[in-house]
């Protein structure tokens, strides 16, 4: 049976949201500062529908409270696979009118024991595979009113919902912000404003299920929110498109590295560098390694047919004089190369001795007549 928490439980959208998630089989545990109210809740809720419910009293504005909540959601022997952000406050008087304390009250809870919370929850989630956070808004963050910082901390519920909703795509983990209208109570008029709070909790917990970022019960709210949040979605839209292309090429360096392949086949193109051989180095017993100068390759193996004199002895470069190359001379002994001079001398009288061939004979322009030749230069 999977377990889901939920902030200010003890009365409100908190204790409906627990009543509903027990309801569709959910084992909950409530969170509210106000322990006999958040027992007589969980006794109510677990006779209703037979659900495991939990209390847990902390007080989400004080650092010690904030860290039991913590402590439980990351308790890996009983997980926490629903984490709802229901625990909100908002300050009556008007900005400049209002306490500091009751301000900071305001915004540690709508904030920060948020942020917190979600925090704490979503790297069990992601390691898990699976999970969700409902954080409560309002319909006061794209409108507010009253000059308080209530707007103000709803407006960032908002905007961080979205951001972390973006960042855990494709993890199975689904972050869900809802803005919600004007809660009807008893004393409430009818009306389409005022939403009935188990209508808002169907609502978003089907939407959440449904991975949506971002739920808006009621049908004026529908309206007003998809018309505002048109520039966002788009720009939403066009960075969902863009992180796409960039894991296409991410994955595209990360391959064989040829981005369209060849239609002409290539046996060549995989094949591995061929081996080249490397300098011989000297190893001794002390000091570093000396490289060793390459030696000139080895002479061909002499056949059987040719005598030993006439093969010139294997030389290896910068090791002492030019031995003398002989030849056989058609005789039993070998006669030493002449020397360059007679060489040339020899070359240049073959060359005198080669006869040419006589020049073609250069074609006769046919002679004009001298009346012809007048009448060209008019």
């Amino acid at each position: 049976m999977p377990t889901a928490l939920v902030t200010g439980a003890s009365r409100g959208l908190g204790a409906v949201y627990a009543h509903e998630l027990a309801e569709r089989g959910w084992s909950v545990v409530l969170v509210a500062r106000d322990a006999a109210r958040l027992a007589d809740v969980a006794e109510r809720i677990g006779r209703a529908t037979g659900a495991i419910v939990e209390i847990l009293p902390a007080d989400l504005t004080d650092p010690a409270g904030l860290a039991a909540v913590e402590r439980r959601i990351t308790d890996r022997d009983l997980p926490i696979e629903l984490l709802v952000n229901n625990a909100g406050v908002e300050t009556d008087a008007v900005f400049a009118e209002a306490p500091v304390e009751a301000l900071t009250g305001e915004i540690d809870l709508n904030v920060t024991a948020l942020m917190r919370l979600t925090r704490a929850a979503v790297p069990a989630m992601t390691a898990r595979g699976r999970g969700g956070v409902l954080n409560i808004a309002s319909f006061a963050g794209y409108l507010a009113s009253g000059g308080n910082a209530y707007g103000a901390s709803k407006s960032w519920v908002l905007a961080f919902s979205d951001t972390v909703a973006a960042s855990l795509q494709g993890t199975g983990v689904t972050v869900t912000a809802v803005a919600a209208g004007r809660i009807r109570t008893d004393d409430d008029p009818q009306g389409p404003l005022w939403l009935d709070p188990r209508d808002v909790v169907r609502r978003s917990l089907d939407d959440l299920a449904r991975g949506r970022t971002l739920s808006a019960p009621g049908w004026v709210y529908r309206a007003l929110v998809g018309y505002l949040e048109a520039p966002r979605t788009a720009l939403r839209l066009a960075a969902r498109v863009a992180g796409r292309g960039r894991e296409r090429c991410e994955r595209l360096e990360r391959g064989s590295g040829h981005t369209r392949p060849s239609p002409v086949p290539t046996p060549f193109r995989d094949a591995p560098d061929p081996a080249r051989p490397q300098p011989a180095v000297a190893v001794h017993a002390v000091g570093p390694a000396t490289p060793v100068p390459p030696v000139l390759p080895e002479e061909p193996a002499r056949p059987a047919h040719v005598a030993a004199a006439t093969v010139p002895a294997p030389r290896v470069s910068g090791t002492g004089p030019l031995p003398v190359v002989t030849r056989p001379a058609g005789r039993a002994g070998a006669a030493p190369i002449r020397p360059a001079a007679a060489r040339a001398a020899a070359s240049a009288t073959a060359r005198a001795a080669v006869r040419r061939l006589p020049a073609a004979p250069r074609p006769v322009q046919p002679a004009r007549d001298a009346a012809t030749v007048r009448l060209a230069a008019g």
